[in-house]
């Protein structure tokens, strides 16, 4: 069962609650993304999921969305990166093997920005900020 916590950043809560309602879910109906959002100062764990199918979509010229473009977090968060796919996937500076899973602590301010094959830009930024 999954937890949910109250936002901690409010336009983030707004804008994740406009995302969803537009339908914003990658590339099918059963793509997981997660991005928890608390206001007690405790770490977060941003969780996305590259569902199976993927690079079939992107190689037929479809549509694939499964991370933001640009994903802002504090010193102490971390983010969890699933492949579910048949083949690595470019997250920003990830390169997650087919059926692997990243996970990676923030430890330090600053900006990564990396390439990516799951955001219609081709880009994945993660800015990360002081708590």
């Amino acid at each position: 069962m999954e937890r949910r916590t109250p936002p901690r950043r409010p336009v983030a809560s707004i804008l994740l609650a406009v995302l969803v309602a537009a339908g914003w879910s990658g590339c099918s109906g059963t793509d997981e993304v997660r991005v928890e959002l608390r206001d007690d100062g405790a770490p977060v764990l941003h969780e996305f999921v590259v569902p199976p199918g993927t690079e079939a979509l992107v190689d037929s010229g479809g549509r694939v969305e499964v991370v933001p473009q640009v994903l802002e977090v504090d010193v102490g968060d971390t983010i969890r990166i699933r492949n579910d796919d048949v083949s690595t996937a470019r997250i920003g500076i990830f390169n997650v093997a087919a059926g692997e899973t990243v996970t990676m602590e923030f430890t330090s301010p600053g900006e990564l920005v990396g390439a990516c094959d799951v955001h219609p830009s081709g880009e994945f930024r993660i800015r990360v900020s002081e708590a």
